[in-house]
């Protein structure tokens, strides 16, 4: 444009700045074509400012910022080519863990009297108590972008918001809210609106899960009076899984006090957890002192939940909601408290019609150990104990 453009005359105007970098700006009178033209351009950076708006301005910043608005337009394009080729899952695909995730970061976001949009802004939530620890939230985070079922919006480079790409019966775009409500009927209805899992053994992995990151947030907080770190990691998680298998969680949590107090009398912890040092010094001490109780037939003594431990989203509603169950799955065994939760979400995992073997069935009536379903196919009507 300035090679067709001819400069009859500049005025320093100080009156006006430049919107950029605030500079004095001259007024310029010029031509183009035999037509006059009248404009503002900066004495610094050579901004310029039109009356008219089919002139654009070619200084440095302008070409910059329009190149870096090209750029993210051909990601954007990418991006919507690659998901076109890319496996779009149905809600009800989604594995046990993820659903209850999703759930967790979800419900208290997405309600009929809270304003939202379509959009998980990750940035804004990242540290709420979604699920029992940091570490782990952020791990099954990753793992849904991962998979494709979430998908960064915005700033490739950083983004911070995402959009839920899953499909759902019924809908042909499910809004956020339609998504919320399905995952509300699966885990807040006492399994009358559908199951959210395929096998028990699902639920119970899911279970062992979510308590083990119940064991690592109790010492994360123990540690942090101290400002110790530690974390968990594979080798403890699965030292972690045998202790589940013979003690409750409250029994873990003393022996686990126990040790880190030990090891912080005998100055042994180091401030931060490089190489897991701290984690390795804790699971040794903790083999030590089961190893030790066994063979002397000691009892562990149970601690309590500390009141002071915040609760996280994912447990209430895994454990205290869907599993209907309360403190007391703290204060004993595993094997002990699935007993009396696996006969109810096995009977729905494999219930069929007794007339026409379909699945399609409604419940119509729903007690704790009594369900009364009516087959939508044939409309013929069961009674089952579950207990």
């Amino acid at each position: 444009m300035s090679s067709t453009l001819n400069i009859l005359r500049k005025q320093l105007d100080e009156s006006i700045t430049c919107p950029l970098c605030q500079a004095a700006m001259f007024l310029v009178d010029a031509e183009e074509f035999d037509q006059e033209i009248q404009f503002y351009e900066c004495s610094h950076c050579q901004h310029r400012l039109f009356n008219e708006e089919n002139r654009t301005c070619h200084c440095a910043t302008c070409t910059q910022q329009r190149k870096k608005l090209i750029q993210q337009t051909r990601q954007q394009e990418q991006l919507k080519y690659k998901i076109k080729d890319e496996r779009i899952f149905n809600l009800n695909e989604l594995s046990f863990l993820h659903k209850l995730f999703l759930l967790s970061l979800l419900d208290d976001q997405v309600q009929d009297n809270v304003p939202h949009d379509e959009y998980i802004h990750w940035d804004r939530i990242k540290y709420h108590a979604i699920t029992p620890n940091y570490f782990f939230q952020s791990a099954v985070f990753k793992e849904l972008i991962k998979y494709g079922i979430l998908v960064p919006q915005d700033d490739q480079d950083n983004p911070q918001s995402y959009m839920i790409r899953t499909r759902l019966d019924g809908y042909s775009d499910p809004s956020l809210f339609s998504i919320t409500q399905q995952l509300r009927h699966w885990f807040y209805e006492n399994l009358s609106l559908g199951i959210p899992y395929k096998t028990t053994e699902e639920v119970k992995n899911a279970l062992f899960l979510v308590l083990y990151q119940e064991v690592v947030q109790f010492m994360q907080m123990y540690c942090r009076t101290w400002g110790i770190q530690i974390a968990g990691n594979r080798h403890f998680q699965q030292f972690c899984y045998r202790l589940m298998d013979s003690l409750a969680i409250g029994q873990i949590y003393y022996l686990i006090q126990t040790a880190l107090d030990y090891l912080y009398t005998q100055k042994a912890l180091q401030t931060r957890n490089e190489n897991f040092i701290n984690t390795n010094l804790l699971k040794k001490t903790l083999e030590q002192y089961r190893e030790r109780s066994v063979n002397e037939k000691w009892e562990t003594s149970t601690l309590p939940r500390p009141m002071n431990l915040p609760l996280s989203k994912m447990s209430q509603i895994f454990l205290f909601h869907f599993l209907s169950y309360d403190e007391n799955i703290f204060m004993q065994p595993i094997w002990r408290a699935w007993r009396k939760i696996e006969p109810r979400l096995n009977f729905y995992s494999i219930k069929r019609c007794m007339y026409c073997g379909s699945n399609d069935l409604e419940v119509d009536y729903d007690a704790t150990d009594y369900v009364s379903l009516i087959c939508r196919n044939c409309k013929h009507q069961d009674h089952y104990f579950t207990q």
